[in-house]
């Protein structure tokens, strides 16, 4: 039987939660990730950016976990975008049309402009960068 477990690393920034994902997102590993997800999500006060670099295999299970966090950050005014999505998760994520909801960002500080109002100093650096 194969290992179908899926490493989870939750890394608390200043002003956001990275949450890394590394396995398979499949019908085997999806329960656990659900669950712990969607408590990440509950107890988040802040913007979450889910990792999803180290995620080798997406199947529908995958995909009905990340579409639970982020119903589950909407419902709590949490905002929820992604980095990393490998190019057949992301040709899912658009068939599904998930990415209207969810952002695929390239990277984590897309992922912040997408999630979090820029402060007054970061728009000053993008407005004279």
């Amino acid at each position: 039987m194969r290992d179908t477990a899926v490493d989870v690393v939750v890394v608390e920034g200043e002003r956001h939660t990275t949450v890394l994902l590394s396995g398979e997102m499949d019908r085997m590993s999806a329960p656990a990730v659900r669950c712990r997800l969607l408590d990440l999500a509950g107890a988040a006060s802040r913007p979450l950016v889910l990792d999803l670099a180290g995620v080798s295999f997406f199947d529908a299970e995958g995909m009905r976990v990340v579409s639970a966090a982020a119903r589950r950050c909407d419902e709590l005014g949490v905002g929820l975008a992604t980095v990393g999505v490998r190019p057949f998760a992301a040709k899912m994520f658009h068939i599904l049309r998930l990415h209207e909801r969810i952002p695929l960002c390239s990277s984590t500080e897309e992922a912040l402009w997408c999630v979090l109002p820029p402060t007054d100093a970061e728009l000053a650096e993008w407005l004279n960068g």
